[in-house]
C-alpha cells in the first residue's frame, strides 16, 4: 500500500518502529550529566558533609538550644535567638539545593543554600527539633499544668507552619492559621478540655462566636485581676482611685485651663507605643500639670511642688517657708506679690486668707499651705485624699505638717492581655468609633468596645462584602508564652 494511502496512525506507528540511531546513546549522554548533577553529587553530599567543620554534629533529633538574650518577648524569633551555623553539618557547596521544591518564606530566605539547617537527617521530614534550635522561644498551645485537664496533642511545628510556599506564606499561614482549623477544637471545647471556662467557638461571624472576656483589676496589687465576661446589658467597671470625667475633658466647646480655653481629643493623652497596653504610660509632668498647676504660694504661680509622695510634697512646702523665714529680702518680695494681688479690682481670689501679709510663724504658713493644696486646689481635685493620724516620718523636714494619704490606683494592665489588635491598622477610624469615651463620666468605666462593634467591620473566615476577612490568627496567638502567661496571674469570675 502506498504511504498516501494509508492512515496517519498507521504512518507514525512505522516511524516508532524504525532503528533509533544515535538517539539512544544522545539521550544517555544528557541523562548521565543530569542525574550526576541533581542525585549523585547532591546526595553524597548530604551523606559525607563538610568535615572542615570540627564543632558537635546535629542528629535527627537533637538540636542546639540557643541561650536566650535579654530581647524582648515578642520580638521577631531571629532576633531573639540565632543559631549558630558552626554549630551543625553543612551540605558540601550547597548542593543538596536543588533539591528545594519552591522559594522559602522571607525571614527563612537567608537558609536556601543550607538545606541541613532544617531538614537535619537524610530524606527525613523536618522535625521540631530543628525549628525549637532557632524558635526556642515558642510556647505550647496549652499551659503543661493543664493539659492533664484535656485531651489536647500538640501537633507538629510543620503541619501549621508548611515552608516552601513563597516569600510571604509563612506571614499568611500565621495570620490565618490555614494548617490548622482552629474551629475543629474550640467549637466543641467542652469534649476537649471539660474543665475549660472557654466558650464554644466556630467562628467570629454573627453569634458563633462569644461575647470578649476582659482582664479587669480589683485591687491595687498587680496579681488582683479577674476575668470578666462581657454582656449586653451590664457595664464593666474597673475600681479607680482617680478622678477622671472623660466627658468633660472631651467637651467639644472646650475646658478651661490656666492661659485659655483649650479643646483637647483622645491624641492629646493617649500616644501609640510598643507596651503592653499599646500606648505609652501616662504621667502627670507629661499629660495634666500643664492645666493642674501644683502650685501653692499665690504670689508665685510658677513655685511648683513635685508630683509624688506625700512626705516629699510636705517637705518641700515646709522647705519654701522656712526659707523666706530666714531670707527677709525673699519674704519681703512674696509680701509684695501678695498685696499686689489683693490691689486688683475684679479680680476673685480663692480663699482670701491666701493673700494675707506673711507675718505667722514659717510652721503654720506651710500647714496652711499644705492643707489648701492637699484638701483644695491641687490633690483633691484628680485622687482621694484623706487626712492621716498622728506626724510624719521624723526623717522629713514636713513631718509636723498635716499628713495625708493618696488612694493607690490601680496598676496599668492589658484589658485583654492575650489578644492581638493593633491600633495602627485602624487609625483612619475616629477613637470614638470603638470608644465612649465622650459620655463616659468616671475613671471606672472600662471603654473597651463589644464585640458587636468589631463586627460591624470584621467578617469571619468566609468573605463578606464591605468586610475584613478576619481568621481566628488575625486576633490570636496559637503559642502561649510562659513569660506572657506567669506576668497574667489571673482568677475566672463572672459579672
Amino acid at each position: 500500500m502506498a504511504d498516501d494511502k494509508k492512515s496517519p496512525v498507521l504512518l507514525e506507528q512505522e516511524r516508532l518502529q524504525k532503528p533509533l540511531g544515535l538517539k539512544r546513546p544522545l539521550s544517555w549522554l544528557l541523562f548521565t550529566p543530569i542525574l550526576l548533577a541533581f542525585l549523585i553529587l547532591p546526595l553524597l553530599a548530604a551523606i559525607f558533609p563538610d568535615t572542615t567543620n570540627t564543632t558537635p554534629e546535629r542528629t535527627n533529633n537533637q538540636s542546639i538550644l540557643i541561650k536566650q538574650d535579654s530581647t524582648p518577648l515578642n520580638a521577631h524569633p531571629y532576633l531573639q535567638t540565632q543559631a549558630d551555623e558552626s554549630s551543625r553539618p553543612k551540605t558540601r557547596w550547597s548542593l543538596d539545593s536543588v533539591w528545594n521544591p519552591g522559594p522559602l518564606a522571607s525571614v527563612h530566605s537567608n537558609l536556601e543554600g543550607d538545606c541541613q539547617a532544617c531538614h537535619a537527617g537524610n530524606f527525613t521530614r523536618v522535625a521540631d527539633a530543628s525549628c525549637i534550635s532557632c524558635h526556642s522561644n515558642m510556647g505550647l498551645h496549652v499551659q503543661e499544668q493543664r493539659l492533664p485537664d484535656t485531651s489536647f496533642e500538640e501537633g507538629r511545628c510543620a503541619s501549621c507552619h508548611r515552608d516552601h510556599k513563597g516569600r510571604e506564606s509563612l506571614a499568611e499561614q500565621n495570620k490565618h492559621f490555614t494548617g490548622k482549623n482552629c474551629a475543629d477544637c474550640h467549637s466543641d471545647i467542652k469534649t476537649v478540655a471539660p474543665k475549660t471556662e472557654t466558650l464554644p467557638v466556630a467562628d467570629f461571624a454573627k453569634d458563633q462566636h462569644p461575647a470578649f472576656r476582659l482582664t479587669v483589676a480589683i485591687g491595687t496589687e498587680t496579681s488582683d485581676l479577674r476575668r470578666i465576661r462581657m454582656a449586653a446589658t451590664q457595664t464593666i467597671e474597673e475600681p479607680n482611685a482617680l478622678k477622671f470625667p472623660h466627658d468633660v475633658h472631651l467637651d467639644p466647646k472646650g475646658i478651661e485651663s490656666p492661659g485659655k480655653k483649650v479643646v483637647m481629643n483622645c491624641a492629646n493623652c493617649h500616644e501609640p507605643a510598643n507596651t503592653p497596653t499599646g500606648f505609652k504610660p501616662l504621667s502627670m509632668e507629661a499629660h495634666c500639670q500643664e492645666c493642674h498647676k501644683l502650685n501653692f504660694e499665690p504670689a508665685l504661680p510658677d513655685r511648683q511642688v513635685p508630683h509624688g509622695k506625700p512626705e516629699v510634697v510636705l517637705s518641700t512646702i515646709a522647705e519654701f517657708y522656712s526659707h523666706l523665714a530666714l531670707h527677709p529680702e525673699e519674704k519681703l518680695r512674696v509680701n509684695a506679690g501678695r498685696a499686689a494681688m489683693r490691689a486688683r479690682p475684679g479680680e476673685e481670689h480663692p480663699n482670701r486668707s491666701t493673700l494675707q501679709n506673711l507675718a505667722g510663724n514659717p510652721q503654720a504658713q506651710a500647714a496652711f499651705a499644705a492643707t489648701e493644696l492637699f484638701e483644695k486646689t491641687a490633690c483633691a481635685v484628680c485622687h482621694e485624699v484623706s487626712r492621716a493620724p498622728g506626724t510624719g516620718n521624723p526623717r522629713t523636714t514636713g513631718s509636723k505638717l498635716p499628713q495625708y494619704k493618696i488612694a493607690e490606683l490601680v496598676p496599668a494592665h492589658a484589658w485583654m492581655p492575650m489578644a492581638k489588635f493593633d491600633h495602627k491598622a485602624h487609625e483612619f477610624e475616629s477613637c470614638s468609633s470603638c470608644h465612649a469615651a465622650k459620655e463616659s463620666k468616671k475613671s471606672k468605666d472600662v471603654l473597651m468596645p463589644a464585640i458587636e462593634s468589631c463586627q460591624d467591620c470584621h467578617s469571619g473566615s468566609k468573605q463578606v462584602a464591605n468586610k475584613v476577612r478576619s481568621d481566628c490568627g488575625l486576633c490570636h496567638e496559637y503559642h502561649l508564652h510562659e513569660k506572657q502567661v506567669n506576668a497574667q496571674i489571673i482568677k475566672s469570675a463572672h459579672p
